[in-house]
């Protein structure tokens, strides 16, 4: 079943390599235009990259937000780049997904560099149970008999 796509910044490395990945409209196996193929939309940053690739159904220009919101809103899915895009693009994306509330269930992806995450403050907190401090001191315990047996080792070998 063919699905609707929407991929911002298509002329993107991230982007282009999604938009490889969830293409499918190549032909099937007897030759003829594959019935299936997803329906890709997309837009672009760079204003001379405005040709659309193979495959895309339709590029539409990032000043366009009223544009965008309507693609979005009829898309299955929906892919952010914000490591090369703009965070505000997303609430463009996510008013379009809460305004034209449907029934239809819509993915939205977002793709973000490891250290976006890592400014992120933390906001859970770690719950020691009353047992803990136990376990704690066994562990302790084991590794101390551990410590012993190989200083005895060390001991015998040097001795021989």
């Amino acid at each position: 079943m063919s699905k609707k796509i929407f991929i911002n910044n298509l002329d993107t490395y991230v982007s282009q390599a999604i938009f490889n990945e969830l293409r499918n409209d190549g032909p099937d196996e007897e030759g003829n235009p594959n019935p299936e193929a997803n329906v890709i939309f997309g837009t672009y940053i760079d204003k001379d990259s405005s040709v659309k690739p193979e495959g895309v159904t339709k590029m539409l220009k990032r000043s366009k937000p009223l544009l965008s919101m309507k693609y979005i809103s009829e898309c299955d899915l929906v892919v952010y780049d914000l490591h090369s895009g703009n965070p505000s693009d997303v609430k463009i994306a996510l008013n379009a997904l809460t305004k034209y509330n449907s029934e239809e269930e819509k993915v939205l992806i977002l793709i973000s560099s490891l250290m976006a995450w890592d400014a992120t403050p933390k906001k859970l907190q770690e719950i020691k149970e009353p047992g803990d401090d136990q376990d704690n001191k066994e562990e302790g315990a084991d590794d101390e008999e551990d410590n012993q047996e190989n200083k005895e080792d060390e001991e015998g070998a040097e001795e021989q």
